[in-house]
């Protein structure tokens, strides 16, 4: 829905430097900076998509809840840069907050800038995702008592 050039030309970068000992792939958007030292495509189907996460051994993304959703059902292990709104990459900063939460709960690596990417990427490769475990009960409370109180 968003371009996010600031993660894919920092992941570009890296991906010209060779350090990487992994093959590397990226689906753009519709971002005006296209790659030059990785393959890339702008968009891929739902099942394309689920394909590539199912095959990957390692995410790097943006901090989407459905992408980390993805990655934690399939037990990948995720790096996320969050998109800012600031830098006009999404509406608002939410992303921060959801990627500072998932990475507190050990579900994700998080870079907090493009030039944090590096040293987490060192790590990504031994990074063991916990578990999501989702409190249903919990939440159907919450839901009730918004429900009944309004709050």
């Amino acid at each position: 829905m968003f371009p996010f050039d600031r993660l894919i030309r920092a992941m570009d970068k890296i991906a010209a430097s060779g350090e990487l000992d992994q093959d590397i792939r990226a689906q753009i958007g519709s971002g005006t900076y296209e790659p030059t030292s990785m393959p890339f495509d702008r968009f891929v189907n739902k099942n394309e998509f689920d394909r590539m996460m199912s095959e990957a051994d390692v995410v790097v993304s943006h901090a989407g809840v459905g992408t980390i959703a993805t990655a934690l059902t399939l037990n990948k292990p995720l790096l996320v840069l969050p998109r800012r709104g600031s830098l006009g990459e999404h509406v608002n900063d939410h992303q921060v907050g959801t990627a500072r939460r998932y990475a507190e709960l050990g579900h994700v690596l998080l870079a907090e800038t493009e030039d944090d990417l590096p040293r987490m990427l060192a790590q990504l490769s031994t990074f063991k995702p916990k578990p999501r475990i989702v409190n249903a009960k919990g939440i159907a409370t919450r839901i009730d008592h918004f429900l009944r109180e309004g709050i």
